[in-house]
């Protein structure tokens, strides 16, 4: 006759109430702290491995991860929990919608790292293309401009793709030594700019925002 298992061995057998309370709790719940979870690694992910471009501000990143990982929830929650419960019938809806949900910004998480990934090189070669723009503007400023100017603060515009120009604080409120700077053919070319007005305030030429390199 089999005997009766002791007290020690139920408890070895069964996790701690609190434990069962937790996962109770937690059952169905995953894709909310999911969401917190996801918002913030595409927030860091678009920041410092942005998809095109030099990407954005943090800000701007949290509030791009909102709205993703919301459409994720809601369509892929939708879709993915009929696949879930055709596959598993005994699958309550909400478990099925909330595990759907959470896998589709688990793949959404992925795929942002994947194109990060993909995008890097061109970014180096963006930033290292401008980076020699405000060194042939800096070298420029050396040799035709003011002693005035401060070469360190450099705030760089673009206006085409192979056209930009580079203004640098010349000692004189709302007046700066600006520099125009050609990439066309190849390493940059810089000329001096007669207009004496920073980038704010030239108007007709506005482009992708101001890179400022201090």
């Amino acid at each position: 006759m089999a005997q009766a298992p002791t007290r020690g061995e139920r408890g070895r057998r069964e996790p701690p109430l609190w434990v069962a309370r937790l996962r109770w709790r937690l059952r169905g719940s995953s894709a909310r702290i999911g969401f917190v979870v996801a918002v913030v690694a595409d927030a860091v992910l678009l920041s410092a491995l942005p998809l095109s471009g030099e990407g954005g501000p943090l800000m701007g990143a949290f509030l791009l991860g909102g709205f993703l990982n919301l459409a994720l929830v809601i369509v892929g929650g939708g879709i993915g929990s009929r696949v879930l419960r055709r596959r598993d019938p005994s699958l309550p809806r909400l478990v099925a919608r909330d595990r759907a949900a959470t896998y589709a910004m688990l793949l959404g998480v992925v795929a942002i790292t994947a194109g990060g990934i993909v995008h890097r090189p061109a970014l180096v070669a963006e930033r290292q293309q401008t980076q020699r723009i405000v060194q042939a503007a800096q070298s420029l400023a050396a040799r035709e401009g003011p002693a005035s100017i401060q070469r360190d603060q450099v705030d760089l515009r673009r206006w085409t793709d192979d056209l930009y120009r580079a203004c640098m604080p010349n000692g004189q409120p709302g007046r700066a030594w600006c520099a125009i700077v050609r990439t066309d053919s190849g390493d940059p070319i810089a000329r001096a700019d007669p207009d004496a007005r920073p980038n704010a305030e030239v108007g007709g030429m506005a482009g992708p925002r101001p890179v400022s390199l201090r």
